[in-house]
C-alpha cells in the first residue's frame, strides 16, 4: 500500500510540474509538457486528484497554446484537450463550453488544423448534452467543408473535416435530426466524387453518403425538389468504387481495403440487412452491428492508437457506446493434488494391513482426500457466486 502511495504522489508531482511548465515562455518547453500529458492520457495513467483540482487550469493553458502557439504546439494543445473529453467524462460538457468559444472562432474565421476539428468533434461527442449541442458543432464543420473548394488550406483539411462530421452524425439518432441543417448534402457529397479529387475525399464522402444511407432519413440530406432515393445513391457510390479500382490505384492498399468494406455494406443495405463485426478486446468480445458503431469505432481508434484498447476497458462512456460489457471471472486453481500419508511400514507387513491403511473409507488416505475434495467443491461454488 506504502508503494502505491509513494508512486501517485510521484505522479501527480510530474502533472503538477508539467503544468506549471505550461506558463513557461519558451515553446518548445510547452511542447515537452504537453506531450507528456498526451501519452498519461492516451495510457490512462492520468491522476484522480490533478484531473479534479487542474482540470480548468490545464484546459485554460491549452487554448491559450491554440491561440497564440504556432505548429506542433497547436496540435498538441489540440489533441491534449480532445483526450481531456475522454478521460473526464463526467466533466466533458463543462470542457465543451469553455472551449466552444475560441474553438467556434477558429473554426469560422482561421486556419484550422486537422486536430482542431478532431477536437472540437471529440468535445461535442464527450460532453454535448443534447441533440441540438451536437447539431450546432456538425454546423461548424459544415460550414467549414463548404469551404473546401474555395481555398488550398481548406481543400487540405476536408477529408478531416468530412470525417469528423461524419462521425458527429454516426451519434445520431436519425429522426431526430433537423430538417433545415442538411439539405443538399446529398448533392454536395455526389459532386465531391464526380470532381475525382484526391482518394481521402474520395473515401470520406463514400463514408458519409454510406451512413447517410443508414440513418434512414434521406429527405433531411436532399434538396425538397430533387427526391434522391436510396437506389441512386447506391448506384453513385457503385459507380465510384468500380471507377475507383479501374484506375491504377494499387500503391494504396488502405483506400482499396476500405471502399471494398463500404461496398460490401451497400450490398447489405440493398438487402434491408446491417453490417457486423466482431473484435477481440483483450480475451473479451466486442460486437458492432451497425456501420454507425464501425464509423465510432474506427474514429476512436485512431484517435486513441495504442490506448484505446486501456479506455475501452476502464472508460464506461465507451462501453455504453458499444454496449461492450467487459466480463470478469474470478478462477480458481483446482486442488486436484492427491493427499499423501507417510506410514513406517515394514516389509513383514501384509496385503490385508495395506488395505486396511490405505483402502478402507476410514483410512486416513481417504479422510484427507474426502477433505479436499470438499474444499475443491465449496471453492467452485464461490466461483459461480461472485
Amino acid at each position: 500500500m506504502e508503494g502505491h502511495t509513494n508512486s501517485s504522489k510521484i505522479l501527480l508531482g510530474y502533472f503538477l510540474a508539467n503544468l506549471e511548465i505550461l506558463f513557461d515562455k519558451r515553446a518548445s518547453e510547452r511542447v515537452k509538457a504537453l506531450s507528456f500529458n498526451i501519452q498519461a492520457f492516451i495510457t490512462n495513467q492520468q491522476h484522480p486528484k490533478f484531473m479534479e483540482n487542474n482540470l480548468i487550469t490545464l484546459l485554460d493553458r491549452c487554448l491559450i497554446s491554440i491561440t497564440k502557439g504556432s505548429g506542433d504546439e497547436i496540435s498538441l494543445a489540440a489533441n491534449t484537450i480532445g483526450l481531456m473529453a475522454v478521460t473526464a467524462t463526467d466533466r466533458a460538457h463543462e470542457l465543451y463550453v469553455e472551449s466552444l468559444p475560441v474553438l467556434s472562432k477558429i473554426l469560422n474565421h482561421g486556419s484550422p488544423c486537422s486536430k482542431i476539428i478532431e477536437c472540437m468533434i471529440l468535445l461535442a461527442f464527450f460532453g454535448a448534452k443534447n441533440c441540438e449541442e451536437t447539431e450546432n458543432s456538425m454546423q461548424l464543420i459544415w460550414e467549414l467543408i463548404h469551404k473546401g473548394n474555395a481555398n488550398k488550406h481548406s481543400l487540405s483539411i476536408l477529408p478531416a473535416a468530412i470525417s469528423a462530421w461524419t462521425f458527429l452524425l454516426a451519434s445520431m439518432d436519425g429522426r431526430r435530426l433537423s430538417y433545415k441543417y442538411w439539405q443538399g448534402a446529398i448533392s454536395y457529397f455526389f459532386h465531391l466524387l464526380e470532381e475525382e479529387m484526391d482518394e481521402a475525399i474520395g473515401h470520406a464522402a463514400c463514408e458519409a453518403l454510406t451512413l447517410i444511407l443508414e440513418t434512414g432519413s434521406l429527405e433531411k440530406f436532399s434538396h425538397r425538389s430533387s427526391n434522391i432515393t436510396k437506389d441512386e445513391i447506391i448506384e453513385r457510390l457503385n459507380n465510384f468504387i468500380l471507377k475507383f479500382k479501374e484506375q491504377d490505384h494499387d500503391q494504396n492498399q488502405d483506400y482499396n481495403e476500405e471502399l471494398d468494406f463500404i461496398s460490401d455494406v451497400i450490398n447489405l443495405f440493398e438487402d434491408d440487412d446491417c453490417p457486423k463485426s466482431s473484435i477481440n478486446i483483450r480475451g473479451h468480445l466486442l460486437t458492432l452491428s451497425t456501420y454507425s458503431q464501425i464509423i465510432q469505432f474506427n474514429y476512436l481508434k485512431r484517435f486513441l492508437g495504442s490506448g484505446f484498447e486501456v479506455h475501452m476497458m476502464g472508460n464506461k462512456l465507451l462501453q455504453n457506446v458499444f454496449d461492450f460489457t467487459p466480463k470478469y471471472h474470478v478462477h480458481h486453481e483446482k486442488l486436484w493434488e492427491e493427499p499423501t500419508v507417510t506410514y513406517f511400514v515394514p516389509e513383514a507387513r501384509t496385503k490385508k494391513t495395506r488395505q486396511r491403511l490405505f483402502m478402507s473409507p476410514n483410512s486416513a488416505y481417504n479422510k484427507a482426500r474426502t477433505q479436499l475434495l470438499n474444499k475443491n467443491r465449496d471453492l467452485t461454488k464461490d466461483g459461480e457466486h461472485q
